[in-house]
């Protein structure tokens, strides 16, 4: 722990063919920073963790659906308002069971009774509210808090044994920019590190059964030590 991303960028340079005494030349700096923090974000998904959960006070904008999701928090999963916890629903689910009927996105209310994410940085509620309201968000923050484009020495949130598939991931990634045959055999790399992830995950879920979940830290596993 406590290895920053340029720790990881010499690897990734390698894994793309190049040194770092040549320096990068068919990608950017910027380039080979911004793709180790897209490994870092994905890694933090796909495994859920390090659970770096954030609560935050947030005011719903008045007489709209539509919310934007604070920079504070990446992954939205849950909200809690004045008197409980918001319902999560999705936005299929709102369109198609009508709650009160195609024009649900004029509903007005005292206080929201539903939300659901869109993407990740928007969320909407139902009903919206005459007046500001304000609940509670709670989510999973980024795991990289520099501003763009400046990841160098952004912190790595894993262990070292994480390195890899953030490398491997990183590689994958800007091999799209190559295309053709380069982008086909990167593939090879990104599904190692799916595989690296899967097996980091089961790794994990022994020495930490609790994951950042719709409840937050719910038990995923009864008993850890069930499976050698």
């Amino acid at each position: 722990m406590g290895s920053t991303l340029s720790t990881l960028y010499p690897y990734i340079l390698s894994r793309c063919d190049e040194t770092v005494e040549s320096g990068p030349v068919f990608w950017t700096q910027n380039e080979i920073y911004s793709a180790a923090m897209e490994a870092l974000c994905d890694l933090t998904l796909l495994i859920g963790r390090p659970d770096q959960l954030v609560s935050v006070p947030f005011s719903v904008a008045p007489n709209t659906v539509w919310q934007t999701i604070p920079s504070e928090i990446f992954a939205l999963t849950n909200v809690q308002g004045a008197v409980s916890e918001v319902w999560k629903i999705t936005l299929a689910d709102m369109d198609g069971c009508q709650v009160s009927g195609p024009d649900w996105e004029q509903d007005i209310g005292d206080q929201i009774l539903k939300w659901g994410p869109i993407g990740f940085g928007k969320f909407f509620v139902w009903p919206a509210v005459a007046q500001a309201q304000t609940v509670l968000l709670t989510g999973v923050s980024s795991p990289v808090t520099s501003v763009w484009p400046d990841y160098s020495n952004a912190s790595v949130p894993f262990p070292n044994e994480f390195f890899q598939c953030i490398e491997k991931y990183a590689a994958s990634y800007l091999a799209f920019k190559e295309g053709g045959a380069s982008f086909k055999d990167s593939m090879a790399d990104y599904q190692s590190y799916l595989q690296d992830a899967k097996t980091l995950t089961k790794l994990q879920d022994r020495i930490d059964p609790f994951l950042f979940s719709g409840s937050i830290g719910a038990q995923i596993v009864a008993n850890p030590t069930t499976q050698r």
